[in-house]
């Protein structure tokens, strides 16, 4: 189980306004996920979109999670693994890759940048449990809202067209948000439901976890659900066996090579979909997408990418699309493709160094006091990373659980100099 030694994992106690930041950063953590967990339906914001307005409220947020921090952060009582420089070389080379993408893009960039460096701070200033739970009660209240929209506005919660209808969407624009974000916080309420014997701790989170699969069926996620289940009987498994737990730690870099094995035969084969000797796959026609991003990686491009957040809002690009197809989707429904067409090989290098680093973090040397953390976080990068085999989550700058990769990420290059010398 995860230490509650407040001394260990925050502020010094001589700071006596040590736990009134607490208290607001984790309450700016509950209001940025809040806004960050995806665009919200139509419905709720006039029929105007207010997806850049989202975006500015949550960097509000973590700029204000940085400021509090900054200041009562001692990062000399964490022992670091020198091999942090991975990440950090990571995110710097996605960050500069905006420089060439544009405008626009560049602010991405900064945002990313400020929010990385926040995640830090974040990571190791405020207890683990506490950052986890405010974020499960901000999905939590998501979850909620969508159930009563579905009761009472289901002209604004329910999808009514020919291919989705009758699925929910909820609070959110789309279904897949609804469906990605109860199996998120499935898996993470199911996780810090043995973290406290209190009654009535396990009773919200057993309330959660209910509300979340709810959600899940009426989105029509099956496939969600099923991963959350798999990942939550992984985390829990990983708490009384090594074993699983080292197998949790490879499963990131297995969904890495099974998704460049995949790009690889739309790249050799010149087809938008892969075939299995009589079978023929497209995952809802995602690998024409795919296949479109895949065209373009040559030259520079492949090399050094399209830059962050600087492929699909060419005008060539989504022309060259529209022009074979009937409908245009600024997504590259995979997220190792994204850092490939995005960063260009550098950055999938580094990334590829990055995911092979977790199990050498991880492996059978964990702290007892840590190992309720880190089997949480190795579910965590399971369930996201399988995700993002067909959904693109990483290197979004302001979204809830891209943020909670880098901050769980960092958790794991670094711990406390006193469990450091227990270990």
């Amino acid at each position: 189980m995860v230490s509650c030694d407040v001394d260990r994992w925050s502020a010094p106690a001589s700071d006596r306004h040590a736990a009134s930041r607490r208290r607001v950063v984790i309450a700016a953590v509950f209001l940025s996920t809040l806004f960050a967990s995806g665009p919200f339906a139509p419905g709720l914001t006039g029929g105007v979109g207010v997806d850049t307005l989202q975006q500015a409220i949550v960097e509000v947020f973590w700029v204000v999670i940085a400021a509090l921090a900054l200041p009562v952060s001692r990062l000399d009582h964490w022992r670091w693994d020198r091999l942090i420089v991975v990440l950090v070389a990571f995110v710097f080379w996605a960050v500069l890759s905006s420089m060439w993408a544009g405008a626009a893009s560049m602010v991405k960039g900064g945002v990313l940048a400020v929010n990385v460096v926040a995640a830090f701070l974040l990571a190791h200033t405020q207890r683990f449990e506490d950052v986890v739970d405010a974020t499960v009660a901000a999905l939590f209240a998501i979850c909620v809202a969508s159930l009563i929209l579905v009761v009472v506005a289901p002209d604004v919660a329910i999808v009514d067209d020919w291919q989705h209808s009758g699925q929910w969407t909820g609070a959110f624009d789309n279904k897949q948000t609804l469906g990605i974000n109860s199996a998120f916080l499935l898996y993470l309420a199911a996780m810090r439901t043995g973290a406290s014997r209190r009654p009535l701790a396990v009773l919200y989170h057993l309330a959660v976890m209910a509300a979340a699969v709810v959600c899940i069926v009426g989105a029509g996620s099956r496939g969600g659900g099923v991963l959350a289940v798999l990942a939550v009987g992984l985390g829990l498994s990983s708490r009384v066996s090594r074993g699983i737990e080292r197998l949790s730690a490879v499963i990131p870099l297995l969904t890495l090579v099974i998704s460049a094995v995949m790009i690889a035969m739309l790249w050799v084969s010149g087809r938008d979909f892969l075939s299995f000797g009589e079978w023929d796959i497209d995952f809802t026609e995602r690998t024409k997408i795919w296949k479109h991003a895949i065209d373009y990686l040559s030259g520079g491009t492949l090399w050094f990418g399209s830059g962050l957040n600087g492929f699909w809002t060419r005008k060539d690009v989504a022309d060259a699309f529209l022009g074979g197809h009937e409908w245009f989707l600024d997504n590259y429904h995979n997220g190792f493709l994204a850092i490939l067409g995005d960063c260009g090989l550098v950055g999938a290098g580094l990334f590829v160094v990055l995911t092979a680093l977790v199990p050498m973090l991880t492996g059978g040397e964990t702290d007892h006091d840590r190992r309720g953390e880190v089997t949480l976080i190795l579910g965590f990068l399971v369930l996201f990373y399988v995700i993002d085999m067909t959904e693109t989550y990483f290197l979004r700058s302001t979204n809830t659980f891209s943020i909670l990769w880098v901050l769980f990420v960092f958790r794991l290059f670094g711990r406390p100099r006193s469990a450091a010398g227990a270990g």
